[in-house]
């Protein structure tokens, strides 16, 4: 078995069917490192640029579901396109990577790779993506209908004054602000804002 064929198996569990083979012919002809981590709380993937010995690196989270997953898969490989292309010379969310992203993702815009609401909406990310999936809520809530069920809501459908935990932390959901709500912090009334699309238990 090659590399090629090998990393097809290790990320084929992780993405939506066929897609690990157009994936993996890329990882290896870019010369990339994938590393599948442990759920991360602050990031979804991660791009490393050469270095020293070290080539391209790339790492996503596991824990992310198919649609998730290549979506940030394919991020952080409009990275490694962009710094080929261009080093140091230009902004990591710039002009220029969102136009690697747009040519990286376009193959990957079909009805048999995402469904019709997430096809949709991914569609209209991608006529000018953001640095970060999560700044697209539409797109996340999309997204995250697709997990797997878990004991955990988002902050935007609990009411208001109730009490739910965030990591180790215990807050009162207050007023919106836009796209984030003030919650307080439990025993200390400090006031941090969160976002509406905040992974909560309540």
């Amino acid at each position: 078995m090659n590399r090629e064929e090998r990393i097809r198996n290790a990320i084929g569990p992780f993405v939506p069917e066929g897609t690990e083979v157009p994936l993996a012919e890329k990882i290896v002809r870019h010369r990339c490192h994938l590393t599948i981590t442990r759920d991360r709380k602050t990031k979804a993937g991660d791009y490393r640029h050469p270095y020293g010995k070290n080539g391209h690196r790339i790492s996503v989270n596991g824990s992310l579901n198919q649609y998730a997953f290549l979506i940030t898969l394919v991020h952080e490989m409009a990275h490694l396109v962009n710094w080929e292309r261009h080093g140091r010379k230009v902004n990591p969310h710039g002009k220029e990577w969102k136009m690697a992203f747009q040519e990286e993702m376009t193959p990957f815009l079909r009805e048999d790779v995402f469904p019709t609401d997430i096809l949709n909406q991914l569609r209209i990310h991608m006529q000018k993506p953001k640095s970060a999936t999560v700044r697209d809520l539409e797109l996340m809530r999309l997204l995250r209908s697709y997990d797997d069920p878990s004991d955990k809501v988002l902050l935007e459908d609990i009411p208001e004054n109730e009490e739910f935990q965030l990591g180790n932390k215990r807050f009162v959901k207050k007023e919106k602000l836009r796209k984030r709500y003030r919650c307080e912090l439990v025993g200390t009334g400090r006031v941090y804002l969160v976002s509406a699309i905040a992974e909560v238990e309540v």
